[in-house]
């Protein structure tokens, strides 16, 4: 008989006996062949008072990319607790965007220290990034970047390319400029190697390629590195001066950033919302959703409270309910994730609106009488009241095409108020499919009672 392998003990439990025995060596010798966000997720882990010991132990070039990747809440805490000279040495570290990210994080004191503090060139870069919105390109950029002007050879280029290295990475294209610093083109790196030294830049730069103005939102940043698969994107002002290049890691940060943001928003929670917070400070977050949860289900209440007659002629009814709800509920559920989804994406304008409206209509209207037929015919031969079952096929029809109609509009609404389409949006369409689908179920009801009595 196989002898069943035991499992052995994961990084984690072997960090956690480290930090039990205070073997701070072994720790360190630990941490040297993993990867920053590798590192992170183990410090998310840990209690509070764990986290500071353990990125206290890294040294400052692995400590400034550890820190980009923590939690929310793990980075508030570490920063709130390193001194002022630690953590400049740790922003030091980074490349301009990301210092412009954790400097607008601190606090006013903290921020002005380390400005003061670091090299005068890289301050002013810091605070010429963050002038821009965060959610703009300018608020994603680097200002770190390879460029020649436009009467440069290939071999130029490639010197700039060596000259750069040390003080940048990831670097995808080279950008040609005007003796004004006027972007004219890009040059991906690959293109370089294929070319004679001496052969001009202008004759190699991509046009395929484009650029972004600085104010351009960062979804719409992100939807042209999808269209074009780019890498590499550099930043103009409305002159086309070349101000810094967006680079692909940075839009994954952002595309991520949104997706969880618009996940948060449909459920009521706040964008950093996380399940490292304390519980405090969740509690804080979520409760005023959830009052306004309860308000709306409150107008369910009071909706069934003014048919109590009707209910109390047949007692049936009520055991549909929830059904009539539920499926309401869910057929806007789907509709609503698909408009936020094609809003975000652009796909779903104002413009098109009528026909998206139109089309999503006569899926409720089908998908309704697919489904209430079905119920109706269940509800006939359980209970045995033919009356019972046209009430609640109908019913199923009315609520599956409002909660289908309902999960367009609320997103377009939200939209045209200049909100994000996804701020709880999920709870409004709960709200209205539940009191809307009990209003009709129950109207019907009593409409063909009083018919038959």
């Amino acid at each position: 008989m196989d002898k069943v392998k035991k499992k052995g003990p994961t990084t984690l439990e072997t960090l956690k006996e480290l930090i039990s025995r205070h073997r701070e060596f072994d720790i360190i010798d630990l941490f040297s062949d993993m990867h920053p966000a590798d590192i992170a997720d183990l410090i998310d882990e840990l209690e509070e008072e764990d986290r500071l010991q353990l990125f206290s132990l890294l040294d400052v070039e692995k400590a400034s990319d550890v820190i980009l990747e923590l939690s929310d809440s793990s980075r508030e805490q570490i920063i709130e607790d390193l001194s002022n000279e630690k953590l400049t040495d740790i922003i030091e570290e980074m490349e301009s965007d990301d210092k412009a990210d954790i400097i607008a994080e601190l606090s006013d004191d903290q921020a002005k220290a380390v400005l003061d503090a670091i090299e005068p060139e890289e301050s002013e870069e810091v605070k010429e990034l963050l002038q821009y919105p965060e959610d703009t390109a300018g608020g994603i950029m680097q200002s770190e970047l390879v460029s020649v002007k436009k009467h440069a050879t290939v071999n130029d280029a490639f010197q700039a390319v060596v000259d750069a290295k040390d003080e940048m990475e990831n670097i995808h294209n080279i950008f040609v400029v005007d003796e004004e610093e006027k972007l004219i083109g890009t040059v991906p790196l690959q293109n370089l190697i294929t070319m004679k030294r001496f052969s001009p830049i202008l004759e190699i730069i991509d046009e395929d390629i484009p650029s972004v103005n600085v104010e351009m939102d960062q979804e719409e940043v992100a939807r042209l590195f999808e269209k074009y698969d780019l890498v590499s994107v550099g930043v103009v002002d409305k002159e086309q001066h070349l101000l810094g290049r967006i680079t692909i890691d940075d839009i994954m940060d952002t595309v991520q950033e949104e997706t969880s943001e618009d996940m948060y928003r449909i459920a009521g929670l706040g964008h950093d919302d996380t399940i490292f917070n304390k519980t405090i400070d969740s509690v804080k977050k979520r409760l005023p959703w959830l009052y306004l949860n309860l308000l709306t289900a409150l107008t369910s209440v009071l909706v069934i409270g003014f048919f109590e007659d009707t209910i109390k002629l047949m007692v049936a009814l009520v055991f549909f309910m929830p059904v009539i709800a539920g499926l309401g509920g869910n057929a806007g559920g789907q509709t609503l994730a698909l408009i936020i989804r094609g809003i975000a994406l652009g796909e779903v304008t104002f413009e098109n609106a009528k026909r998206v409206l139109a089309r999503q209509i006569a899926v409720g209207v089908t998908n309704g009488i697919a489904v209430g037929t079905v119920i109706a015919v269940i509800a006939y031969f359980w209970k045995g009241i033919p009356i019972l079952g046209l009430v609640i096929g109908l019913a199923m029809i009315i609520s599956v095409f409002a909660g289908t109609m309902v999960g367009v509009l609320i997103p377009l609404a939200l939209k045209r108020l200049n909100l994000d389409p996804a701020l709880g949006s999920n709870i409004l369409l709960t709200a209205f499919t539940d009191a809307f689908g009990f209003f009709s179920y129950l109207t019907l009801a009593t409409i063909f009672l009083k018919l038959l009595t």
